[in-house]
């Protein structure tokens, strides 16, 4: 069981690391309005995950954490000097990705791309809540894919018991592992429990 434990923590936390490139060069565009940017500290999440809400009232000063999708899309001009490039936010997901044209008369030498990534933009309205936010983001992620394994690993290991036409060795694999599955489906929910016991609002944030 210590081996589960240090495997699923070593799994968050490198998680966390592939997650934290925080990025801060792009600009914001229509993605935050300007009352939002005075307001909140705001930071873009590479990878995104969870659940961000992108209805176009959810960002409100009443809330310390919150989390929207936006897509980025960067335009790459390249010339004879080599490549430059121009990174924007907009709202919501990214659709169909085509360079932005250059104002005034086309330029031969010039060759136009772009890029589109849809990227995570967290706003807090303090150092603390966007760390707690961050991390109660991370548990429930981990929580629903520890959870989707464990009942997964269950129907399999119920469906190798059901076929095993009496072996007994079959059997037994079969119920180590569905036990193996319970306990960590309670060790999960118990964490729940006392996080939501510290802290009613972790879940919520």
């Amino acid at each position: 069981m210590k081996n589960l434990f240090t495997k699923l923590a070593l799994f968050i936390f490198i998680s966390i690391m592939l997650a934290m490139p925080l990025q801060a060069f792009a600009e914001l565009n229509d993605c935050i309005s300007d009352e939002n940017k005075k307001n909140f500290i705001i930071k873009i999440v590479e990878e995104a995950f969870g659940d961000p809400t992108n209805s176009d009232n959810i960002v409100k000063n009443d809330k310390s954490y919150q989390s929207i999708t936006c897509c980025r899309k960067t335009d790459i001009a390249t010339t004879v000097d080599g490549p430059s490039s121009v990174a924007n936010l907009n709202r919501g997901p990214c659709g169909k990705c085509e360079p932005t044209e250059i104002e005034g008369p086309p330029n031969p030498d010039t060759t136009l791309t772009a890029t589109c990534e849809e990227v995570m933009v967290i706003l807090s309205t303090g150092g603390t809540s966007m760390i707690e936010g961050y991390i109660a983001s991370i548990y429930t992620w981990a929580a629903s894919i520890v959870g989707l394994i464990a009942v997964t690993v269950i129907i399999i290991s119920g469906i190798q018991i059901a076929v095993s036409g009496g072996d007994t060795q079959a059997v037994d694999s079969g119920k180590n592992r569905i036990i193996k599955s319970i306990s960590g489906l309670a060790v999960l929910f118990l964490s729940g429990l006392i996080l939501y016991t510290i802290n009613p609002n972790f879940f919520t944030k």
